[in-house]
Parts: structure tokens; C-alpha cells; sequence
């Protein structure tokens, strides 16, 4: 068995931690967080040790999951990497484009299982679309268009935390870089601000995207959304090749309920509990983690701490392109 740890326990800390305990070769021995009562209620629900200290929790642990603010997560990752402990880390990597690529070469220099949580790639949806790429049902791909849009509450809640490019849109910049097997090169960007001044982030962002290979993109954010808006998102990633089409949606409506408390389409594809067990992306991510540091390297998890730098690296582009009102080339460090 695996004894791992997961810091933070916000709600996809929780949900880690429910996929970890249910796991048959992980044991979820501790979880972590600076309010002493949110980890002991996290942790009784699952029989494991409740810790307000990172460092001891690491330590005592084979594996991390951190999903604490990402203002802590270039110090968290690096001590778990210095331990040689696995590591899967949730997005964004950091705050700071430049200590995500050092992370990323950390990383690779270990001999440890490391990875970021970008859970759109065990969609079954997104998925999807990345197969109709690979096995050539679509052709080329030439044009690939993501949305993402949440509820006015939501953007209020975690508004503080900085720009959605980076807490929200992160999501859809790595899956289209995964989908169109490309890099991003060049980004140009545009926002509307306004209805969110209280937590001054905006109320849409348009960008569009050049990849390497020569496809095209598009990217719409925003965080106006009804609070009563079944599901509380509306996402879609839509690709256009040389020989056909293909779309993703979130919720979408495999589950729809119309009771007492109004219309709604719960997630049924991210973080799914069903029958008291933690299902969906969410699941297969913490399983891929588990695979990989069982010796199945094909099992690796799907996006590495580069990956995640890359997605940053875009992410500040195109933060810099709204700000300038110019084209912006995508910067790393490679």
C-alpha cells in the first residue's frame, strides 16, 4: 500500500481525499489543513489522521496531493520533491511562470511519480475529442474553439484568488494544447469589466490562439452566469479538422432534475459520488497516479508539471495581450 497525504481540504481537496481512501492500493493516512476542524471532519469521514502540519504530514507520507491556494504551492511542491515523495499537484502550478518551469525541471530530475491536476483530461468528453484527433476520425486539426463560463456567486467566491485565466481558464488552455497536439505560440485578448469590480477580475475575456502547427483557436471565459444556472457552468470545447468535427459539453445532460428546488444538471463526468464512491475524472486521475507509482510508467499522469507551466505560460500571454491590446508571443522557457 501507498500512504499518502493530501493537503488542503477545499472541495477538491475533499475529493481527492475521497478518491484516495477509496483507492485499493492507496491508503489515505493524513490530510491536511490550516483549520484544525475542517481537516478532523475530512479526515473522520475517512479514517485518517488529521494534521495542521505540513511538514510532519509529508514526512510520515509515500505520496502528496496538493490542493492548497496556489500562493502556497511552489513551496509545498518543492518540499515534497525534495523528500522524494510522488507528487500530484493541483493547477495552477504556481503563482510565478518562472518558478513553474523550475518546478517542471525539478520534477524531471527526480525519480518520483509527479503531476498536476488537470482534470479535463480524464473527461470522458474531452477524452473524446483527443481520440477523434489521434486515430483521424476529424483529420487535421485546423480549429479548435473552448468556452467556460460560471455562476456570478462563484466568480464573488474565488474572485480574490486573482485573474480567471488562472484559476478557471488554465482548465481549457491545457486541454486544447492536449487536443490539438500543438503548442500555443501567439495570443491576442480582449475583456469587458464591470459587473465583477468588487473582486476586480472581469466580466468575459476573448482570445484567440496560433498554434505551431498551424490550427487556430479561440477562448471565451466569464463569470456571470446566473447563480441558479442548472450545473453552475457552462463549458464546451469544439474542434473542426481537415475531414469532420467533434464537441465536448459540461454539464451536459446525461442527469437532469426538476424538483421541488427548481432545474438542474449535476456533474456527472468530474466528481461523481456514487454509491458513497468517489467516480469520474476525478477518479480516474487519482487511479492513473496510483498505476504510475505501482511501475506502470504507461500510466504516468497525463499532464506533467511542464505541461502545466506551458499552460501558464499561455495564460500570462494572453493576460499581457488584454492589458496592451497587442499580439503577444507565448514565452518559455525551452
Amino acid at each position: 500500500m501507498t500512504d499518502v497525504t493530501v493537503v488542503g481540504c477545499g472541495f477538491m481537496g475533499r475529493n481527492h481525499a475521497h478518491a484516495v481512501a477509496d483507492h485499493p492500493t492507496l491508503r489515505l493516512t493524513s490530510v491536511v489543513d490550516v483549520d484544525e476542524e475542517t481537516a478532523a471532519a475530512v479526515a473522520a469521514e475517512h479514517g485518517a489522521t488529521a494534521e495542521t502540519e505540513f511538514d510532519r504530514a509529508v514526512e510520515d507520507a509515500d505520496a502528496v496531493v496538493v490542493a492548497t491556494p496556489e500562493t502556497l504551492h511552489a513551496d509545498q511542491a518543492r518540499t515534497v520533491l525534495e523528500h522524494d515523495r510522488h507528487l500530484l499537484l493541483e493547477k495552477p502550478v504556481t503563482v510565478d511562470t518562472d518558478e513553474a518551469w523550475a518546478l517542471a525541471d525539478l520534477a524531471e530530475e527526480t525519480n518520483t511519480v509527479t503531476g498536476v491536476s488537470f482534470i479535463l483530461r480524464y473527461d470522458t468528453g474531452y477524452a473524446g475529442l483527443r481520440e477523434t484527433v489521434t486515430e483521424g476520425t476529424v483529420g487535421d486539426p485546423i480549429s479548435v474553439r473552448a468556452k467556460r463560463g460560471i455562476t456570478r456567486g462563484e466568480s464573488e467566491r474565488i474572485g480574490g484568488r486573482g485573474h480567471p485565466l488562472y484559476y478557471m481558464n488554465v482548465h481549457d488552455i491545457d486541454a486544447m494544447r492536449w487536443v490539438v497536439g500543438s503548442e500555443i505560440r501567439e495570443v491576442t485578448g480582449i475583456e469587458r469589466r464591470g459587473e465583477l469590480a468588487s473582486v476586480d477580475v472581469p466580466d468575459v475575456m476573448h482570445a484567440t490562439l496560433s498554434f505551431e502547427n498551424g490550427a487556430v483557436g479561440t477562448l471565451t471565459g466569464y463569470g456571470v452566469l446566473p447563480d441558479e444556472t442548472p450545473g453552475g457552468i457552462d463549458a464546451a470545447l469544439e474542434l473542426v479538422g481537415t475531414d469532420g468535427t467533434a464537441t465536448a459539453d459540461t454539464p451536459g445532460t446525461t442527469l437532469t432534475v426538476n424538483g421541488a428546488s427548481g432545474y438542474d444538471r449535476p456533474d456527472v463526468r468530474h466528481w461523481p459520488v456514487v454509491n458513497d464512491h468517489m467516480d469520474g475524472a476525478v477518479k480516474r486521475q487519482i487511479d492513473a497516479f496510483a498505476r504510475a507509482i505501482g511501475g506502470e510508467r504507461e500510466a504516468e499522469p497525463l499532464a506533467t508539471i511542464r505541461d502545466g507551466a506551458h499552460a501558464q505560460a499561455v495564460a500570462d500571454a494572453i493576460y499581457t495581450a488584454t492589458e496592451t491590446g497587442t499580439s503577444v508571443a507565448v514565452e518559455t522557457a525551452e
